[in-house]
């Protein structure tokens, strides 16, 4: 099944426009926005253009399409300067394979100049729309609610309809980062955002992944719907994959699970906190920050979680409806979050 075509209206599109610029970037009258997009991306980047224009900003919108034949190896000079004197930036194109030096290029330049950078690789235009339907500053103000909760907590208790039981425990020195949508200069975040993240101690069970899966073969799959992968969790490393009807599928996640050393340990936790994003996009990088427990494999992000080991591969694994316990105390019932208000 692949991600739901419906196409977002005019609307939703300038919603979600102004919810990226005026509380993501925090956009001003009189500073400088460069866009980088392509033609995939064509109506939310008009829809951000003209938002921006609206505010008072000065806008430099790069097609990537005419800088010459894709994938492009890097970035291209002038782009770079126009970034140089830029306050704010955007990149939401497709995620080419061949393009990740220059996707790096860009994050490199952002954290250099230290602009306010906005990162959307390979979001549809639905889901770019569907995850940014509140502001960021009311989505940061309930994550820091949850957030407070979780300071200190040892345990989590996630189920779902869909089969997730799942126990985590973690250490006494967790530590807790939020991606909450609110960009500081020079520290750029993917959006749509919303979530809470950590290193576990210990993942023992079941999960259900019933809303979307990370890395290539999730942009394949889509919105996994009423036919979840199921991964069985023993002492943090997945043992085992089931994913009925979809032989191809469970070798292709088994494969990243024995590509290297710890590819097969959940590295992260993530507990979605933006509450407007209402249903499974079938894209991972949005349904991360869909309320209820997703988890990472691989990588556990050391520099921020604090975790002493690594892994050279991650793939995203959302789940949709889940009920979260914190030390016994629900945080989300079936997909709500409870702290909202």
């Amino acid at each position: 099944m692949s991600v739901a075509t419906t196409q977002p209206r005019v609307d939703e599109l300038a919603r979600a426009a102004e919810v990226c610029v005026r509380t993501a970037l925090q956009l001003q009258a009189g500073e400088r926005l460069v866009l980088v997009h392509d033609r995939v991306a064509a109506d939310a980047a008009r829809a951000l253009v003209h938002c921006a224009r609206a505010l008072g900003a000065e806008v430099r919108a790069v097609d990537l399409a005419k800088l010459g034949r894709r994938p492009l190896p890097a970035l291209p000079d002038w782009v770079a300067g126009a970034l140089e004197n830029a306050h704010a930036s955007v990149f939401i194109a497709s995620a080419l394979p061949g393009e990740l030096g220059l996707r790096q290029q860009v994050l490199h330049r952002v954290r250099q100049l230290g602009l306010r950078h906005a990162h959307m690789p390979g979001i549809s235009t639905l889901a770019f729309c569907r995850g940014q339907r509140i502001d960021y500053d009311r989505v940061a103000q309930c994550g820091e609610r949850v957030l407070a909760k979780l300071r200190g907590a040892r345990q989590l208790e996630v189920h779902s309809p869909s089969g997730t039981a799942l126990h985590v425990e973690l250490a006494e020195s967790c530590r807790w980062f939020a991606q909450l949508g609110r960009l500081a200069p020079g520290r750029w975040g993917n959006l749509p955002a919303g979530a809470l993240y950590a290193s576990p101690a210990r993942v023992d069970g079941v999960f259900a992944v019933d809303a979307s899966l990370g890395e290539y073969f999730g942009a394949r799959e889509g919105q996994l719907g009423d036919r979840p992968v199921q991964l069985r969790i023993e002492s943090s490393r997945v043992v085992a994959v089931h994913a009925p009807g979809a032989a191809a599928l469970e070798r292709e996640i088994g494969a990243m699970l024995h590509f290297a050393e710890n590819s097969d340990r959940v590295g992260l936790v993530a507990l979605g906190v933006n509450y407007g994003i209402e249903q499974a996009t079938g894209e991972a990088l949005v349904d991360q920050n869909l309320p209820g427990l997703h988890l990472a494999v691989g990588d556990p992000a050391a520099r921020v979680t604090g975790a002493t080991w690594s892994a050279r591969t991650s793939f995203a694994a959302c789940g949709a409806h889940a009920t979260v316990l914190v030390d016994g105390v629900p945080v989300t019932v079936r997909g709500k979050l409870l702290a909202t208000n």
